[in-house]
């Protein structure tokens, strides 16, 4: 190996360390504050529902396996036929860094993604667009599953809930459409790709080959996602997918409110789980940390649920689909800080031609 191929392996690997280190730290000051929390609501308690701690525990995690094979099945429309280990290890990583970095957690999630599929052969388009529209079709997902089951649980007129999913639904097919169309597609990877040139720390062979050659690049890459068109049963069962990975998340929170002994109020357990949903998406805190704990909590207790249940009900819930997936996250991280492919990086095709 050349030295400075080494070098740059070396320094990459002390930078991933130092992530690593600043995650876990965050995680470890977060921990004596929540065990401290977790002893206060647990105190009043006689005991725990254990049957339904491992029905939450499942739910939990089977919703952000789901997640990963949306994502799986998004490569697969590209012909990238990566391990399922593979997929659901990018998949519990960019779950971490997303709701543990602050500010900038979601960004950093996306390009590690991609970075982590180019490594292992999967040309920079494919990378992008399956993990863009995984994000997309989850959260159009969330806002139709939302909206109807708002109107089901009556906190809002049925027939309103059901014309908002209903237009969310059709706005989505036409917006995808528009995309989608050839034209329309290639006007605007071309400002895409004047755009970045202005990204730091890219090569800038290829970020001058980018504006000088702006309509070839944007040709190529628009031909390339041209391609990528799932069939309508593939649509099916990618909207599938998105949707059991709230369904399942969803019933983690249920399954915590009845792992404390308490009666499950759905009606009031949805406005939580959205506001949860709603708080992560801020990335004000990471995770939605505090202000998630916050709204579900009072919505548990507007429901009639007492302090110490509601409070242990939260603790359980968050512990789950936020703490122990992103340790198990970062624990993935590291052990792939030694193991995953180094990426060479090649310039853009456009200079092959020059």
């Amino acid at each position: 190996m050349p030295w400075h191929t080494a070098l740059r392996k070396h320094w990459r690997s002390a930078a991933h360390w130092a992530v690593v280190a600043v995650a876990v730290g965050y995680i470890a000051w977060i921990v004596p504050g929540l065990a401290g929390e977790v002893a206060k609501a647990f105190g009043p308690l006689d005991h725990v529902r254990w049957g339904w701690l491992i029905v939450a525990i499942l739910c939990g995690v089977s919703a952000l396996v789901l997640y990963g094979e949306l994502h799986r099945q998004l490569l697969l429309v590209g012909g990238a036929r990566l391990p399922v280990a593979t997929v659901q290890g990018i998949n519990f990583v960019e779950n971490a860094v997303s709701t543990t970095v602050p500010v900038v957690g979601g960004t950093a999630a996306i390009v590690y993604a991609i970075d982590q599929l180019r490594r292992r052969g999967v040309d920079s388009a494919l990378a992008s667009w399956s993990v863009l529209v995984a994000g997309v079709v989850a959260t159009l997902s969330l806002l139709v599953l939302g909206a109807v089951g708002l109107g089901v649980a009556g906190r809002i007129p049925l027939a309103l809930g059901v014309s908002i999913a209903a237009l969310i639904a059709m706005g989505s097919v036409g917006v995808w459409k528009l995309l989608t169309h050839p034209e329309v597609l290639r006007r605007g990877l071309r400002l895409l790709v004047l755009l970045g040139r202005w990204i730091p720390g890219v090569c800038s062979t290829c970020r001058s080959t980018w504006a000088e050659r702006a309509d070839q690049v944007s040709r190529r890459l628009s031909s390339r996602i041209a391609l990528l068109q799932p069939g309508g049963f593939r649509w099916l069962g990618l909207i599938t997918l998105a949707a059991l990975t709230w369904v399942l998340d969803y019933l983690c929170l249920a399954a915590s409110v009845a792992a404390v002994g308490t009666t499950v109020p759905w009606g009031a357990l949805l406005v939580g789980f959205l506001l949860v949903q709603g708080s992560i998406a801020l990335q004000i805190f990471p995770g939605g940390v505090g202000l998630a704990e916050t709204s579900l909590l009072a919505l548990l207790l507007a429901s009639g649920i007492a302090g110490a249940p509601a409070a242990a009900s939260v603790l359980i819930y968050r512990s789950i689909t936020w703490l122990s997936l992103s340790l198990l996250g970062w624990t993935v991280y590291a052990l792939w800080i030694h193991t995953a492919p180094l990426h060479l990086h090649r310039h853009a095709p456009e200079l092959r031609t020059a």
